[in-house]
């Protein structure tokens, strides 16, 4: 298994984005807490994410970037990729996934999980 650094910028608002991160080991789930107070995302209940972008590291491949609520249920699940670590292009550009047009109501208890494999 290889463990893989994983950084997300998470867009609110009505606050500005905040950076989440994890070291996700490949095959397993990972909470990613922010940079600033190593918090989950649901200890900024009462915001709205607008918009997710994710990057693991070079080679990665993220199997999908997901929402849960404080009930242990999905709110979103979305299918990730792998980014070109030099050259070329993907789909999300220098991301290996960006979720966008969402409003998505923070409450208590939300956490922010990805899955990597490499």
């Amino acid at each position: 298994m290889t463990d893989t650094t994983v950084l997300a910028w998470v867009h609110f608002n009505n606050a500005p984005p905040e950076l989440y991160l994890a070291t996700a080991t490949d095959g397993t789930e990972k909470e990613l807490v922010s940079q600033s107070a190593g918090a989950s995302l649901g200890d900024v209940a009462g915001q709205v994410v607008t918009q997710i972008d994710v990057q693991a590291g070079d080679t990665s491949i993220l199997d999908y970037t997901q929402i849960t609520g404080s009930d242990g249920a999905q709110v979103i699940n979305v299918k990730g990729g792998e980014r070109l670590a030099a050259g070329g292009s993907t789909p999300y550009g220098n991301t290996n996934t960006c979720i966008v047009n969402i409003a998505i109501p923070v409450v208590r208890g939300m956490t922010l999980v990805v899955k990597t494999t490499d």
